[in-house]
């Protein structure tokens, strides 16, 4: 076996392990089951270094090509180790390291091909080690949780603009979506949704929403049929998270209200990103593991199931509902066993047509 293909392979299994321990740690904060080490209270940072981060430094990797290039998700597997083995300390700096260097991969890409996509994904990358650097210098992973936050919506928003290249967005439209991002920097610059308000920080992330609403080819290939039907309605239903996520931060302030942060992150994280997974994972799996992946109609299922949880999940926090927050987070878990499940699924069973060609 190559040594290459196999390392792809340890990191992503490094990053599914760092899924399962951070959805563990989420039950755990919620006193649903009993915390296993520090996970409960490095959830935060266990789900966007050391799930996302690794996995998002891995898809980077392989589209850069280099074998150099994968000491980046390396960094990352190694730091998300250390956190689930209880080194929080010494993990801060791998993942800043990590960050780091995925900065400089997304920044060399952006020398050669200076585009809107390529720009957008080093500014996304960069906002990853930014946190990081708040987190070692002593703020609480609430404080730097909306920036690794930022890191992944603007990760998802290159990543768009690239899957929709055929549309060719107008010079007018870019302007505006570089404004968007400007003001979401910058609003998370000034320390929002903790301080200072989160005006700025909701209609930034409500621009970037609607822009992607009217940009995005989803639009379009929501009226056709398979993988791309399906991945449309869970782009257009993240994008709508995203909407409602602006709305809870200005509705329910962080900073003001018990349930607003809870509300907020998971529209985001739940809602949006989750979503953006869902949509996205039929495209990213082959392209890291070599593995196709096929289409089936029960895929749905978990689908809908992860949209009504996030949906209970904001309307308890609404209602200020803590005792029945363990119901949406069993459905968030139950909805991606599925998903992974039915995808593992359709790459170990072929149809007969396709096994007696």
């Amino acid at each position: 076996m190559k040594l290459t293909p196999f390392l792809r392979i340890a990191l992503a299994v490094t990053a599914a392990a760092s899924l399962v321990a951070g959805l563990a740690g989420g039950l755990a904060r919620l006193g649903v089951v009993a915390p296993v080490g520090d996970t409960a209270d490095m959830h935060g940072a266990i789900m966007a270094s050391g799930f996302f981060g690794t996995l998002i430094s891995l898809e980077r990797a392989v589209a850069d090509g280099r074998l150099a290039a994968l000491l980046v998700p390396a960094v990352s597997a190694a730091g998300a180790i250390l956190l689930l083995c209880g080194y929080a300390e010494a993990t801060a700096p791998l993942f800043l390291l990590a960050g780091l260097g995925l900065t400089l991969l997304t920044g060399l890409a952006t020398w050669k091909l200076p585009t809107l996509f390529t720009g957008l994904m080093t500014a996304a990358a960069a906002l990853w080690p930014l946190g990081t650097l708040f987190w070692l210098s002593g703020r609480t992973l609430p404080d730097v949780g909306y920036v690794w936050l930022g890191f992944l919506i603007l990760t998802v928003v290159a990543e768009r603009i690239e899957l929709s290249r055929l549309l060719k967005p107008t010079l007018a439209a870019r302007g505006l979506l570089v404004v968007f991002v400007a003001l979401f920097v910058l609003a998370l610059g000034l320390g929002q949704p903790w301080q200072g308000g989160s005006a700025l920080l909701s209609v930034a992330l409500a621009g970037i929403a609607l822009w992607l609403l009217r940009e995005d080819i989803a639009l379009r290939t929501v009226r056709t049929r398979g993988f791309a039907r399906f991945s449309a309605i869970l782009l257009i239903c993240g994008y709508g998270w995203l909407i409602v996520a602006a709305a809870s931060l200005v509705l329910l302030p962080p900073g003001e209200t018990v349930y607003g942060h809870d509300a907020a992150i998971h529209a985001i994280a739940v809602g949006f990103i989750l979503s953006m997974v869902f949509a996205h994972a039929p495209i990213i799996l082959p392209a890291v593991t070599g593995a196709s992946v096929r289409y089936v109609p029960v895929l749905y299922l978990p689908a809908a199931l992860l949209q009504v949880a996030i949906g209970l999940r904001i309307t308890f926090d609404a209602m200020e509902a803590t005792d029945k927050l363990h119901c949406p987070a069993w459905l968030t878990i139950a909805a991606i066993v599925a998903y992974v499940a039915l995808l593992l699924g359709t790459m170990a069973v072929r149809p007969k047509t396709a096994a007696a060609g």
